[in-house]
């Protein structure tokens, strides 16, 4: 078998979910943008493609003259503060530059760490500098702290005018500096708002363009949140997290839905056996939707499992068996509470499917029939997801396998899936 990997790509050539001109509209729209600083938000779900989209975009740039950083704020997550890991890392970039560049970003790194500092991080503070603030010298800040706090004060009011000076000499006065956000809503939600926060407080006089890569519903529930008691009775539209991402966030790009026909095709070669098979896309499409990190997790089980019963059997696998698998791991994948119904009733399969074939198309039999069924199943009765994976394909459709069958699946998926309650 081989695996589906979880990396994101970077080559047009390997841009299997064909972001390519999605890409060039958002790169000509930034690089004609004035006056900058510029934020833009590349929304999207869980698995949908956020990372590879800002990659194939930063190696847009490559052919051009605009710098490019990339930041992962959850690597410092729990660390340091999070906004001054994403200041040191732009400015440990600039400490490449000349030396008067050095200068100035080792006067900045000394203001940002000073900050982290007042926050109560300590030595730990200089994790966070990219190496322009070394542990010692964190040390001998705490003690000068009294005697220096003017001269830092000074420089902190000052700090987003001189980092735009900074940024300035680092792009030429009609350059621009390109910064990828990745993965910002896997942060915590305190550390997540402090880097929205500080794109405002730190950077609103550079010129940066900030490329955020998030799940916008996570974001704005986070920002409702926070905000919510502070601003309790005000109206709705001010409340929202949402209102308050677009005073953030200047340009909204929606990460296009990738087709399930375009994961098909870019997945077909992974798939044991069944790869031609369009029934087993079927059940996909319906059982799975087009989530691409679903659907590759889902995969590489599916045929980590069928490698383990072709090396303990005999006998060739069917199809049948294959796609009963197939639906198995739906249900485990889609369905939890069912899946954990089988496990110690391996008939309730059988059970619900012929419910589901008596009753479709006829509420009466619906409503009097669920008193004959075991009431762990009752909360199944009007599963209509449910229900259509198990009688998708009518007369063609997948036949529930016996019980001992059942069983067994279910042990060979917990070996090549882990325990049910992952």
């Amino acid at each position: 078998m081989r695996p589906l990997t979880d990396n994101p790509v970077s080559s047009p050539e390997d841009d299997t979910f064909r972001f390519g001109p999605y890409v060039d509209v958002l790169h000509n729209a930034v690089e004609q943008a004035t006056p900058l600083p510029l934020t833009v938000g590349v929304f999207g779900s869980w698995g949908a493609g956020k990372s590879s989209f800002l990659q194939l975009w930063q190696r847009r740039f490559e052919a051009t003259r605009t710098r490019t950083i990339w930041f992962n704020p959850w690597k410092y997550d729990r660390k340091v503060e999070v906004w001054a890991a994403l200041l040191h890392t732009i400015l440990s970039e600039m400490e490449q530059g000349d030396d008067t560049l050095r200068k100035k970003a080792k006067r900045l790194a000394k203001a940002a760490t000073w900050l982290s500092v007042r926050a109560g991080l300590g030595a730990a503070a200089a994790l966070g500098t990219g190496g322009v603030i070394k542990s010692e010298q964190v040390d001998q800040m705490l003690q000068d702290l009294a005697q220096e706090d003017s001269e830092q004060y000074r420089q902190v009011n000052r700090f987003e005018l001189d980092f735009a000076d900074a940024v300035r000499d680092f792009v030429g006065e009609d350059g621009r500096l390109v910064v990828f956000v990745d993965d910002l809503d896997r942060c915590t939600p305190e550390s997540a708002m402090t880097v929205l926060e500080s794109l405002k407080l730190f950077l609103a006089q550079s010129q940066c363009v900030f490329v955020l890569a998030l799940d916008l519903d996570v974001l704005a529930a986070v920002a409702t949140n926070k905000f919510d008691e502070a601003l309790k009775g005000a109206p709705s539209d001010v409340v929202s997290g949402m209102a308050y991402l677009d005073k953030i966030v200047q340009l909204p790009f929606f990460l296009p839905d990738v087709g399930f026909d375009t994961l098909q095709e870019a997945f077909k070669p992974y798939v044991s056996e069944l790869g031609d098979d369009p029934f087993f896309w079927d059940l996909l499409r319906r059982g799975l939707g087009v989530n691409p990190r679903r659907l590759k997790r889902y995969i590489n089980v599916f045929n980590m499992a069928l490698a383990v019963f072709q090396a303990h059997g005999t006998q060739a696998l069917s199809r049948e068996f294959r796609l009963q698998l197939a639906v198995l791991l739906i249900i485990r994948t889609r369905h939890r509470a069912f899946f954990h119904t089988l496990t110690s009733d391996p008939e309730s399969w059988r059970r619900l499917t012929a419910f589901y074939e008596r009753a479709q198309g006829n509420p009466t039999v619906r409503l009097e029939d669920r008193h004959l069924l075991a009431t762990r199943l009752h909360p199944y009765v009007d599963d209509s997801a449910l229900e259509g994976l198990l009688t998708h394909g009518g007369a063609e459709r997948v036949q529930p396998p016996a019980a001992e069958t059942v069983l067994s699946m279910i042990s060979t998926l917990r070996n090549a899936a882990g325990p049910d309650e992952i």
